[in-house]
């Protein structure tokens, strides 16, 4: 039985707002190795430990229900991403501010680990200070 690895990292955002995308990453150095597609919107990209290190979300705006100004500027973010034998789970969490407002907004993701990643659980949080 493999041991399963647990990581945390904090995570900053790039938000592009013509093609409403938003790019998260962990703030530490890191070599990138691969991505993958999760879905026709989530990109997910790995380091050269096979590491979750950063994540890709297309579409942002639709798939969250709101307006793209909102998401220039997350207040917070928190997400778990594991990685199993067989699949991906992505389960993510992020606050912004809608009309002076705190508003959560949730997300899950999951796909295929088709690319045999070792197991693992990464843990990203990023706040707005």
């Amino acid at each position: 039985m493999l041991k399963q690895v647990e990581k945390s990292f904090f995570m900053d955002h790039d938000y592009d707002f013509q093609s409403d995308s938003i790019f998260l990453y962990i703030t530490e150095d890191y070599e990138y190795k691969r991505s993958l597609r999760l879905d026709k919107d989530i990109i997910l990209d790995f380091d050269k430990n096979n590491t979750p290190v950063a994540i890709e979300i297309l579409h942002a705006s639709k798939r969250f229900n709101i307006d793209k100004i909102h998401l220039k500027n997350p207040i917070d973010i928190n997400m778990n991403i594991e990685v199993g034998k067989d699949y991906i789970h992505i389960k993510a969490a992020f606050n912004v501010i809608i009309r002076n407002k705190n508003t959560p907004l949730e997300f899950n993701a999951e796909g295929e680990n088709s690319i045999n990643l070792p197991s693992t659980e990464t843990h990203f949080a990023a706040a707005a200070i």
